[in-house]
C-alpha cells in the first residue's frame, strides 16, 4: 500500500501535485549580433534574441574572434537580449576569462534587457563577479 493509497483509507484529502514548468524549447538559431563600433582599441558588439544551447555556440565563436584581435575593450551590449539561459552565462565566464589572459578588458552590458539583468545580477550575488 502506497502513502497515497494509506491516505484515502484514513479519510485525508490527496497530496497537492506539484507541477513543474515544462522545460523551454530550445530556439531556432534567433541570435543575431552587429558590430555598433570597432576601433584598433575598442569593439562594441551588440547581441540580440535569444542566447541558449543553440544559439551559444555563435556567440563563443564571435567572442573568440574579438578577443583574439585584441582590442583594449570589448564591450558586449546585451540590451536586446530576450533569453540568457545558463550554456549563455557559462559562455560569458568563459570569454572574460580568455579576455584576461589577452589583456583585453570585457564589459558586458544587460542594458534594459531584464533577462540579461537578471541573469547577470543572479552570477554576481553568487560570484560576485559583476560590479
Amino acid at each position: 500500500m502506497t502513502t497515497h493509497e494509506r491516505l484515502r483509507v484514513v479519510g485525508a484529502d490527496a497530496p497537492p501535485e506539484h507541477r513543474l514548468p515544462s522545460p523551454r524549447a530550445p530556439s531556432e538559431g534567433d541570435l543575431g549580433s552587429r558590430i555598433r563600433w570597432k576601433t584598433p582599441d575598442a569593439v562594441v558588439v551588440e547581441v540580440t534574441g535569444e542566447i541558449d544551447l543553440n544559439t551559444v555556440p555563435d556567440l563563443a565563436a564571435l567572442l573568440d574572434e574579438h578577443i583574439r584581435g585584441r582590442p583594449g575593450v570589448l564591450r558586449v551590449d546585451l540590451g536586446n537580449v530576450c533569453f540568457l539561459g545558463a550554456v549563455g552565462i557559462r559562455v560569458l565566464l568563459r570569454a572574460h576569462r580568455h579576455a584576461e589572459e589577452a589583456g583585453v578588458h570585457l564589459v558586458v552590458d544587460p542594458g534594459e534587457s531584464r533577462a540579461a539583468v537578471r541573469a547577470l545580477e543572479l552570477l554576481d550575488r553568487l560570484y560576485g563577479v559583476v560590479s
